[in-house]
């Protein structure tokens, strides 16, 4: 189980990586997200604590399906929302929250919106995230079927 944390973290580290080369910069986020680096902002609450992260990620068939399919060994479980987007629960991380695929001049992103699963948020806030996210940068989520094959 270790094992596969590990193999999870240095993955989004890289892809995280790739992403600010492909031009992160260029997207817009809401003036509550602060920018931390690599794709990933976060919102504060008003003790300073992490309330609920954003971030984005370049897609590749390697590593981007596994946001939308389950994993029960690892604790991972996605579920089809609305409007394209999945709700997420990952019980290893204690995080749930909600993720699309877009597709900005030909390359395809992940959003993805997190915050604590003891949230009372109910997944509400992260895909409200979501939505914020498309409307300021002029995106809307694509149907995942057409990007993981």
């Amino acid at each position: 189980m270790y094992k596969k944390i590990i193999i999870f973290s240095i993955l989004t580290i890289l892809l995280m990586g790739f992403v600010s080369a492909q031009g992160v910069s260029d997207f817009k986020f809401s003036g509550d997200f602060k920018d931390v680096g690599d794709g990933v902002y976060i919102k504060y609450d008003s003790k300073g604590n992490v309330e609920q992260t954003l971030a984005i990620i370049s897609y590749s068939n390697h590593s981007g399906k596994d946001y939308f399919k389950n994993d029960t060994g690892y604790g991972y479980s996605a579920n089809e929302s609305k409007n394209s987007t999945f709700t997420f629960v990952d019980t290893a991380l204690k995080e749930q929250g909600s993720c699309e695929i877009i597709n900005v001049s030909g390359n395809a992103f992940i959003v993805e919106s997190w915050e604590p699963m003891d949230s009372k948020n109910a997944f509400s806030e992260t895909f409200n995230n979501l939505m914020e996210f498309n409307k300021l940068n002029n995106v809307t989520p694509v149907n995942v079927t057409e990007i993981i094959k």
